[in-house]
């Protein structure tokens, strides 16, 4: 029979596939030879005290009976089983961006056959690449492809973190997934799993691949400018290509399409402001992270690049560490001329210099403002392009160490950065919100508490962090996930308000194919 034993620890240096085999015997009380076929499920780092420890959770096959807390049957695989609709929709289901979310609508969609077409504004990763490089030799942003834009989302370009609060059973076939299309294997067993901007390049490529061999199809280059509707349902879209037709529509933008939103708010569309994120992004040496996090474990192959969690409140509001990158950079992450947004990237080996991680502010409506599209966007871009000329109004970053931040004085020098466009020494209290300066200030000291060595000159803050979440949300039926004003459109992902990470906004994107596939019968040949 086939068990799941828990809570097998071993010394990181002491991190061998023998000693593990060995320790589940220990731990069950059974010999060596008992066992067999042993996969580990889960693994995760405890370095709460010397020495670090790895913490792993095992699937293993046993020749004897076994019984106990420590062992428990292996629970069986969920499988997305759905009862397809009876409903007929005029055209194949249109999806409106290439991100997480719009990708594995289009994947479930396609694989039950209704042969869904993705309109992405942005190139695929090649053309992405390209916009890129040229974004860093000539300073001008590319508005339609470049590391917001384009196949994959703004995730393409990112950590690629897997990590997520969300408790699901579809998670694992998520996961799957990415794995068959080239992300590593040991996504599935992380605590915290990543994949890293370079392998997941790859892996959304050959994900859409997937996608057109099931008989879907992938537009790039193609930008939705506005909603079609007729007596209060989707009737299509219209883009640069020109009008297409279609009951359904699927709205996955992501986070930074305001133009979009924009669209829908003049088709008639229900918006509505929500809370979201904003502050810095901190750098630190990773050497100094690594030592005080693991301390004779720092650099040991077992326990890779280490990183932190960081969680306060100051007055009520949620202040906290976002997105944290090991072993990174900070990168612009820009969509509009004129304004400047920072976020983080990492390779799958987390092998670079500094750590880059955001520390962000939760603002709720009233405090920043916002009462409709337009106040939302006002506030976000304000601040954006105040920090674009602060910092020289080519995209170099406006940026103070950490101890001058706290004191309200500006630094005569810098130091070393990951971002590659270069930082300013700026007093942040004159580009950032007082709101958000001031929760950041109040919330450094406690984050210093929490991790020792956090308030030191070697941090530097880099702002702005402003695309954490988004702004505004699409209303939506909570049962149908259909747009409360308009029949036949599906908000889904980060840019409809609905999900926060690349797994969250997977997740958010499969309901929503499935609430398709319930109601509708796939369209005929």
């Amino acid at each position: 029979m086939r068990y799941r034993v828990n809570g097998l620890r071993l010394r990181y240096d002491r991190d061998t596939a023998e000693a593990l085999a060995d320790r589940a015997a220990l731990q069950l009380g059974v010999r060596r030879n008992d066992l067999s076929d042993l996969c580990v499920a889960r693994r995760s780092i405890d370095a709460r005290k010397e020495p670090a420890m790895i913490v792993y959770s095992v699937d293993v096959d046993s020749a004897v009976p076994l019984s106990g807390p420590d062992a428990v049957p292996v629970p069986e695989a969920s499988t997305m089983n759905v009862a397809i609709g009876t409903e007929s929709v005029p055209g194949s289901p249109i999806v409106v961006g290439a991100g997480p979310a719009g990708l594995f609508c289009a994947w479930i969609l396609a694989r039950h056959g209704y042969r869904p077409l993705v309109l992405e504004r942005g190139g695929d990763v090649a053309a992405r690449n390209l916009a890129l490089a040229e974004f860093a030799r000539t300073r001008v942003v590319n508005e339609e492809c470049n590391a917001l834009f384009g196949l994959g989302g703004a995730g393409t370009f990112s950590d690629g973190k897997l990590t997520t609060s969300l408790s699901h059973p579809f998670i694992r076939s998520i996961l799957d997934l990415l794995v068959e299309c080239g992300a590593p294997g040991q996504i599935l067993t992380d605590a915290k799993p990543h994949i890293g901007t370079d392998h997941l390049q790859l892996v959304v490529t050959r994900l859409a691949a997937r996608i057109e061999a099931l008989g879907g199809r992938i537009l790039t280059g193609v930008r939705m400018t506005g909603l079609r509707t007729a007596d209060g349902a989707v009737v299509g879209v219209q883009t640069t290509d020109g009008p297409m037709d279609s009951g359904i529509v699927v709205m996955a933008t992501g986070h930074s399409a305001r133009d979009t939103w924009c669209a829908l708010q003049a088709a008639g569309v229900a918006l509505a402001p929500k809370p979201f994120q904003m502050g810095v992004r901190v750098e630190h040496p990773q050497e100094w992270l690594d030592q005080q996090q693991f301390g004779a474990g720092a650099g040991h192959p077992s326990l890779g690049a280490a990183d932190y969690k960081l969680t306060t409140r100051v007055d009520g509001v949620p202040v906290f560490s976002f997105c944290m990158c090991p072993g990174g950079w900070t990168m612009a992450s820009v969509n509009e001329p004129g304004n400047l947004c920072v976020n983080g990237m990492s390779l799958h080996a987390r092998n670079g210099r500094f750590s880059s991680s955001g520390l962000v502010v939760t603002l709720e409506p009233d405090v920043f403002g916002g009462t409709d599209l337009s106040s939302c966007l006002s506030f976000v871009r304000r601040v954006e392009s105040a920090c674009f000329v602060r910092g020289g109004s080519d995209y170099t970053a406006p940026a103070q160490t950490l101890p001058l931040f706290l004191k309200g004085k500006t630094d005569r020098t810098l130091p070393g950065s990951g971002y590659a466009f270069g930082l300013r020494a700026v007093d942040l209290k004159t580009v950032l919100p007082p709101f958000v300066a001031e929760k950041l200030r109040r919330a450094i000291p406690a984050f210093h508490r929490q991790l020792p060595g956090f308030l030191q000159d070697r941090a530097v803050a880099i702002a702005p962090e402003s695309r954490a979440s988004s702004p505004v949300r699409i209303v939506r039926d909570k049962e149908t996930r259909q747009s409360v004003s308009c029949s036949g459109l599906y908000p889904a992902g980060e840019g409809a308000g609905y999900a926060g990470g690349i797994v969250s906004a997977a997740l958010d994107g499969l309901h929503a194919g499935l609430k398709i596939i319930e109601r509708f019968a796939p369209p005929s040949c």
